[in-house]
C-alpha cells in the first residue's frame, strides 16, 4: 500500500486508524509484510474493535500451496490461534462485545500466550505439536479473512503490529501507539466517514488534501520489526 495514494476497497480511514467493512479485500505476498525467513515465533500487538459478530479471521498467512501457516480467528467468546495447518489453540475471550480491545499474542516455541490489561493478565496454551519453524516467503498474507470466499472481519483497527518474539510481551503497552491507548474512550463517528470512499468507480483517484494524513495509517497497518 505504501506506493498507493488510494484506499483499498472496503477500507475507511478514521482518526485513529482504519475501518474494515464487509467489502474489504486486502491481500499481499508474505515477503512484502515480513522479512525473508521469518519464524513463526512472533509477537502480535493489537488494538481493535469488532463491528460485527461472526467467525472471521483477523488475518491468515498461507503457504504457496495454500496451507494455513499462521492465523488468528475471532469467534463468539473465543480467540483461536492457528500455528500450522489444522493446528490451533484457543482462549476464552470475547472480542465481539462492541468494545475496544488492546492485547498481545505471543507465539514462542510450543507455547502461545494471550496478554491483556497491559500484561497484568496472561493465559498460556500449549501447542502439543511441533510447528513449522519458518513462514513460506512465497506465501500470501490475507487481512480479515482466511480466503477470498470466507466471511470478512468487520471492525476498526487502531494497531496491528508484528514483532520478533524476543520483544517483552508482558510490556506490550509500551508498543501501543498513543491514540490506541485512548481508543477505548474514542468512538469513530461512522456516517461522515462513508463519503470518503468514491461512489463513482470512474471518479478521479485523487485524494482530498484533508484525507491524505489519514491514509498514511494504511502504510503502517502491518509493521514488521527487523529481526533482533
Amino acid at each position: 500500500w505504501s506506493s498507493s495514494r488510494t484506499v483499498p476497497q472496503g477500507v475507511i480511514p478514521f482518526k485513529s486508524g482504519v475501518i474494515f467493512t464487509q467489502q474489504a479485500r486486502v491481500e499481499a505476498p508474505v515477503s512484502t509484510i515480513l522479512p525473508a525467513g521469518s519464524s513463526t515465533d512472533l509477537l502480535l500487538v493489537l488494538s481493535l474493535c469488532s463491528h460485527r459478530i461472526n467467525n472471521a479471521f483477523l488475518f491468515a498467512v498461507k503457504s504457496k500451496k495454500k496451507k494455513l501457516q499462521l492465523g488468528v480467528q475471532f469467534v463468539p467468546g473465543k480467540i483461536i490461534v492457528y500455528v500450522g495447518h489444522k493446528r490451533s489453540v484457543y482462549f476464552d475471550y470475547n472480542v465481539h462485545d462492541g468494545q475496544w480491545h488492546n492485547m498481545a499474542i505471543n507465539i514462542r516455541g510450543q507455547t502461545v500466550t494471550l496478554f491483556t490489561s497491559c500484561g497484568k493478565r496472561r493465559v498460556h496454551a500449549d501447542l502439543h505439536f511441533k510447528k513449522d519453524e519458518a513462514l513460506d516467503p512465497h506465501g500470501s498474507f490475507l487481512f480479515g479473512k482466511i480466503n477470498q470466499h470466507s466471511v470478512q472481519f468487520e471492525g476498526a483497527i487502531c494497531q496491528f503490529d508484528i514483532y520478533p518474539s524476543a520483544k517483552a510481551a508482558h510490556h506490550y503497552c509500551k508498543y501501543l501507539k498513543k491514540q490506541c491507548r485512548q481508543a477505548d474512550t474514542y468512538r469513530p463517528n461512522l456516517p461522515p466517514l462513508i463519503p470518503l470512499l468514491p461512489r463513482d468507480p470512474s471518479a478521479s483517484p485523487s485524494t482530498p488534501q484533508h484525507v491524505e494524513p489519514l491514509l498514511q495509517g494504511l502504510k503502517n497497518l502491518t509493521t514488521a520489526a527487523p529481526s533482533l
